[in-house]
């Protein structure tokens, strides 16, 4: 069987992954233009820069000529879904609900009424913040407050307030602290040139934070990977305590293959979810060779070599930690 993913994430050792669990399956992905390429897929492919209908014409083409069996979009997953393909193709939910999850504010909107919700308020204007702010004075106190856009990934634009050093986020940038006035000025700019991009104002959650990579089943959670950030490592384990939550939210949203939920500590001691990316995470690798087993069950159950009644569940708690390296991948020829 041969599965392609278009433009995502940490694609490469996703796919290395899922082939090493089966012999028979070709993992396929393609990066953008001037990407890095990096080793693990069965096959890299560039993408153009495309408008939708060539883009969609590139994607068919690329179907047919390489005899893709599955397509799992990352990107432009909505005009992929209003076109028929010449192969089957995986969605992790509906259009609306992947609309949903993209947008932080109706993401906390629609799970309003649980234990685990963090309250985000919307904010289009500068107007909207300084309205918002007395509300809130006190826990400017302790850098307890933090925006980030309505719409985005990775941490873009992420930033914590504060009424401390007007410094803070030139000395240390890396701790994401902004002085209100700073930011205020900075608004203010921005929109006297055009209309703000809308963000979200929420409590800023000390942690420690927790990421799960869930396998999903039409709304059924079958099994995950819980990786907790720590100092210098992270921790690994197939059964933890939010567990209950993390199948609610799956249900909820009618999950299905592999996607990240995010969850982290609040001062009072409660968990609050963060987010739900509906792609599998890069770190969803880092449990393979340990036994977790996550993306082998997911390529089993995309090949129909498993079916959700015999996925597995190990009881595996271990701590990890990352490393990097570097290889010469040529060599300048000797005079």
């Amino acid at each position: 069987m041969r599965i392609w993913f278009n433009r995502g994430f940490s694609l490469a050792p996703i796919a290395k992954a899922m082939m090493a669990a089966d012999p028979t399956l070709e993992v396929l992905i393609s990066v953008g233009e001037n990407m890095p390429v990096y080793a693990g897929a069965h096959e890299t492919w560039v993408e153009p820069s495309l408008d939708d209908q060539p883009y969609v014409e590139w994607v068919s083409k690329q179907i047919v000529e390489n005899d893709i069996d599955l397509l799992i979009p990352t990107r432009r997953r909505k005009l992929l879904a209003s076109v028929e393909l010449p192969c089957a193709v995986h969605f992790p939910a509906d259009i609306d609900t992947l609309e949903l999850l993209e947008d932080k504010f109706a993401f906390a909107n629609a799970i309003a009424g649980e234990a685990f919700h963090l309250k985000t308020l919307n904010i289009a204007s500068v107007a909207d913040l300084e309205a918002t702010l007395p509300l809130f004075a006190t826990w400017l106190e302790d850098t307890s407050l933090c925006v980030k856009p309505r719409n985005g990934v990775n941490g873009h634009g992420f930033w914590r307030l504060t009424t401390k050093s007007p410094l803070s986020h030139i000395i240390n940038p890396d701790g994401r602290a902004m002085h209100l006035d700073l930011f205020l000025a900075a608004l203010r700019a921005e929109e006297a040139e055009r209309p703000l991009a809308p963000f979200v104002l929420m409590e800023y959650l000390p942690g420690p934070e927790v990421s799960f990579d869930v396998l999903c089943d039409h709304g059924t959670m079958l099994k995950y990977v819980a990786r907790t950030k720590e100092a210098g490592f992270q921790r690994l384990q197939t059964y933890h305590p939010l567990e209950a939550q993390i199948r609610k939210l799956v249900a909820r949203f009618s999950l299905h293959g592999v996607v990240n939920v995010q969850f982290r500590k609040a001062r009072d001691g409660s968990w609050k979810a963060l987010e739900i990316n509906a792609r599998p995470a890069g770190g969803s690798v880092y449990g393979e060779e340990f036994g977790t087993g996550l993306l082998a069950d997911w390529g089993g159950l995309l090949t129909s070599r498993l079916t959700a009644d015999t996925i597995s569940r190990p009881n595996l708690d271990f701590k990890i930690k990352t490393t990097s390296s570097i290889a010469r991948l040529s060599e300048r020829p000797t005079q």
